[in-house]
């Protein structure tokens, strides 16, 4: 056990340790004990660098949001038409959801509960995220390549099916057993690419004649 260590690296050890365990138990059914025993501290070390079981949570969730967030400025700001623009947050968001993994099972849960752990500061992060795409949704009405829609809506739809494709992959192998027809797209597939195609074009065809 690191009973010592007080550097951002012992911090940051013990977020991640916290982390893994809220995507595996949820709020409700983690242990502070089991987190100190993953992140290889004892209590006392926990409670010094984060704090209790809310705070632990509060800091898993800030530090994922910010991820998010700073990824979603970045493709807002990096030019083109607003449909490209919408292209590349939703692809950024699945990036990050692919690459910090416990972040959506952690999510897909809260909603589950209503939010009813999430602090003001992860609830202001969430804001600002909406804020930027309602932004580029704005953005697109006003120079005709979007009709209106109700931007929280819009945000949700891709938001949440990226959540939910990232949360069930790892099922790809146990599934595919099963057969060909339930098998789950495999990690290295573009879910925002996939994404935005359908939220911008769906799924019918059109006959002869019909216009947008």
């Amino acid at each position: 056990m690191d009973t010592i260590g007080k550097g951002p690296a012992t911090r940051q050890r013990i977020v991640d340790a916290a982390s893994s365990v809220f995507a595996e138990k949820g709020f409700a059914g983690a242990r502070v004990d089991e987190i100190a025993r993953r992140a290889k501290v004892n209590k006392a070390l926990l409670y010094y660098h984060v704090g209790n079981k809310q705070a632990l949570y509060t800091a898993v969730m800030t530090k994922n949001f910010d991820r998010v967030e700073s990824a979603v400025v970045e493709a807002s700001r990096s030019g083109g038409s607003s449909r490209d623009r919408l292209g590349r947050i939703t692809s950024a968001v699945a990036g990050v959801l692919k690459q910090f993994p416990d972040h959506p099972r952690i999510v897909l849960r809260e909603f589950a509960a209503a939010g009813t752990n999430l602090e003001p500061d992860v609830l202001v992060r969430i804001a600002k995220i909406l804020e930027t795409v309602r932004g580029v949704l704005a953005d697109g009405v006003r120079n005709g390549e979007f009709r209106a829609t109700d931007p929280v809506l819009t945000h949700v739809t891709l938001v949440g099916a990226s959540l939910l494709l990232n949360a069930v992959t790892p099922l790809h192998d146990r599934l595919a057993e099963i057969g060909p027809a339930v098998g789950l797209p495999r990690e290295d597939v573009d879910t925002g690419a996939f994404l935005t195609d359908l939220l911008l074009h769906g799924i019918a065809t059109r006959k002869t004649g019909e216009t947008s």
